[in-house]
């Protein structure tokens, strides 16, 4: 139903009319009144244009659980920390909010211990891996919220034409905003937690020693795939592959380092452990109804460990390595093989194989689970 213009309830939206974020002769003029009107009971017109003009008028809503704080400059950020206004620019554009005038109000109140943080953390391991660890901060944050935005966005999509109003859209945003506040209090927990597993991790790097087992695992043929399927299946289908490898490689007690599209990485100290994950993940992939098959290849070496990744010419080689096993198959370097017990895994060389970027020829096997009798 439209609005009837110049009836009093149509004099409270004339400010929104005038703002441009109401027009009663539209067709979707009473969706819109529905909205304003539910925020009028929780914003000052003034509020509503605020942070209308700064997101969009379905997102406003949210503000009433999560209102941003006053902001503060670069240079009283500095002043308040006792650094130099360069040292918060640094530090700023290191964890992805670049600061573009130090004189303007751009950032919350929090920044000031956040900075003294840093400044600690210079002291502590130097002003460049300081820098490069607020990197992994800043990239490691802004990954979470836009996997929230994600999931938060499908959930939109799913609603029922119906259903999706624009005030169902607002109250949609009020919950997801709850659901965020309490994923923070995860994140603090899991922080928390961490360093109290794989305390071998932090011996290995005092002692100069990262010899570690190292796995890829990707999709065969996963462009043509994806080109065979709508956004929605194949965004479902990712999610499977990245979340069945991540609960498997915990149970086996090996990492995921990193997802890059249709390809996994992981760590472990074993190349059996990782042997057994890779021939896991290609069983679950084998099983699904949409994946395609999977492949895998394992190695174990030196490699250099630096923000939260791990970098090196091993790191090359199994990379190069998973793209020469057939699907459903696990290929392994010599040095990994030499790990494998001969009673549980049979191997099968395939001669040297020249890699892309790769100088030398590397000695890869086939490597298969024994079926127990």
């Amino acid at each position: 139903m439209v609005e009837e213009p110049g009836t009093s309830r149509d004099a409270e939206l004339a400010p929104f009319a005038a703002a441009g974020l109401y027009d009663p002769a539209s067709s979707t003029a009473s969706q819109r009144a529905e909205l304003l009107r539910y925020l009028l009971e929780r914003f000052t017109v003034d509020e509503i244009l605020h942070w209308a003009d700064r997101s969009n008028v379905t997102g406003v809503a949210a503000r009433a659980i999560d209102r941003p704080p006053p902001l503060i400059s670069a240079e009283e950020v500095a002043a308040r920390a006792g650094v130099w206004v360069e040292t918060v620019v640094d530090f700023r554009s290191a964890v992805g909010f670049p600061v573009y005038d130090p004189s303007v109000p751009s950032m919350p109140e929090t920044v000031v211990d956040d900075v003294k943080t840093f400044v600690l953390g210079t002291e502590l391991y130097g002003y460049d891996a300081a820098l490069a660890f607020a990197r992994v901060l800043g990239w490691s944050a802004a990954r979470i919220a836009e996997a929230a935005r994600a999931m938060w966005g499908d959930s939109i999509v799913q609603m029922d034409d119906g259903v999706r109003t624009e005030l169902e859209i607002a109250k949609a945003n009020e919950v997801g905003i709850v659901a965020w506040t309490q994923v923070q209090s995860v994140m603090h927990n899991l922080l928390a937690e961490h360093p109290l597993h794989n305390v071998g991790f932090a011996e290995a790097v005092m002692r100069g020693e990262m010899n570690v087992a190292l796995a890829f695992v990707d999709l065969v043929s996963s462009t043509a795939w994806a080109e065979g399927l709508d956004r929605a299946e194949h965004s479902g289908a990712l999610r499977r592959f990245e979340m069945h490898a991540s609960s498997l490689a915990a149970d086996r007690d090996a990492r995921l380092v990193k997802l890059i599209g249709d390809e996994a990485m992981f760590v472990a100290d074993d190349p059996a452990i990782l042997c057994g994950l890779a021939v896991e993940i290609c069983e679950m992939a084998s099983a699904d109804p949409v994946l395609p098959d999977a492949r895998g290849a394992v190695g174990f070496g030196s490699v250099i460990a630096r923000d939260g990744d791990y970098f090196g010419p091993l790191v090359n080689v199994v990379a190069r390595a998973s793209k020469l096993a057939p699907p459903c198959g696990v290929v392994v370097t010599a040095e990994a093989a030499g790990f494998l017990d001969p009673a549980a895994w049979s191997t099968e060389p395939v001669g040297p194989q020249e890699l892309r970027g790769v100088g030398e020829k590397v000695h890869l096997s086939r490597a298969e689970p024994r079926k127990k009798t």
